[in-house]
């Protein structure tokens, strides 16, 4: 697999909370091929109940949706097609989590999203040109952010992602692509850019796991002490890792599993960290994993 990027940039602070939308708009991978509008210029709709987040989340046509208070999903919403779902204010919140099957044109911006049940704090699956902007999402029991499936054209910028519970033994971030060995339909698929996000307390590992996509990986900030991977990488990855800033943590990029893989790593800041810091081009063509 070839490495294809189109996006460069210089080292810049960290935003490390939630706070308002970021108004120049989506950049990296979301918004080339059509870009990514979510909901556009709809009315807004402020829903304050589950029935009302389940009715428009899942809703044909454009909606732009305001979630105040907090909200208790219980399982995942399903969120259908040319969905903006924001935050009214820095307590919004939604414990649960947020799916994606099969759909497109979608923005998550200024909300809080902790794990409540055995989901995702947000899943997509086959579902491209999606923006995650100026997000907190925590203690999921699975991963905080999965893009997986063929998902395809997607940026996540400016969020937090951490966890309080210790105990949880699956603190494991953000994963692109489901596994590794043979996954056709993701090759060609999974152009992912991460930027200026924090990753944070007790994170341990996925942050994010990049294989069969191509991720560009810039100005974000990685404090997650005690962690045993940050960055990882294998089965026909390619990840272009620039300006970044890894304090405390172990492995600040690793190569993983025996499959060819690609990292590009550049003008990174490492502050007392430990492990690999893998860089070039590993394993083989014909390996399996």
């Amino acid at each position: 697999m070839k490495a294809n990027f189109l996006f460069c940039c210089s080292l810049l602070g960290v935003t490390l909370a939630v706070t308002c939308p970021d108004n120049t708009g989506v950049n990296g991978y979301a918004s080339v091929e059509g870009g990514t509008t979510g909901g556009g210029s709809a009315a807004a709709i402020t829903v304050t109940t589950l029935a009302d987040l389940k009715a428009n989340a899942g809703a044909s046509g454009s909606r732009v949706i305001i979630v105040k208070g907090t909200i208790d999903t219980g399982s995942a919403i399903n969120v259908a097609s040319d969905k903006t779902i924001r935050g009214y204010d820095k307590s919004a919140t939604i414990i649960g989590g947020f799916s994606m099957n099969g759909v497109s044109n979608i923005i998550f911006q200024n909300l809080n999203i902790k794990g409540g049940g055995a989901v995702d704090t947000i899943a997509s699956r086959n579902s491209h040109h999606v923006w995650y902007d100026h997000l907190s999402l925590s203690d999921a029991s699975d991963g905080l952010l999965d893009i997986t499936k063929a998902s395809d054209y997607q940026t996540v910028s400016r969020c937090r992602l951490f966890y309080t519970d210790t105990t949880n033994d699956h603190r494991l971030a953000s994963l692109v692509s489901a596994g590794g060995g043979t996954q056709p339909d993701d090759e060609g698929k999974l152009h992912v850019t991460y930027h200026h996000n924090w990753w944070s307390s007790n994170v341990d590992q996925r942050m994010p796991r990049v294989m069969y996509g191509d991720a560009h990986i810039y100005n974000n900030q990685y404090r997650a002490g005690g962690n045993s991977c940050c960055i990882g990488f294998g089965s026909y990855a390619s990840a272009l890792i620039e300006n970044n800033y890894f304090q405390g943590v172990n492995s600040p990029h690793e190569f993983m599993y025996d499959v060819y893989a690609w990292a590009g790593a550049t003008g990174n800041l490492y502050d007392d960290t430990t492990g690999s810091k893998d860089n070039g081009y590993f394993g083989s063509i014909d390996a399996e994993g």
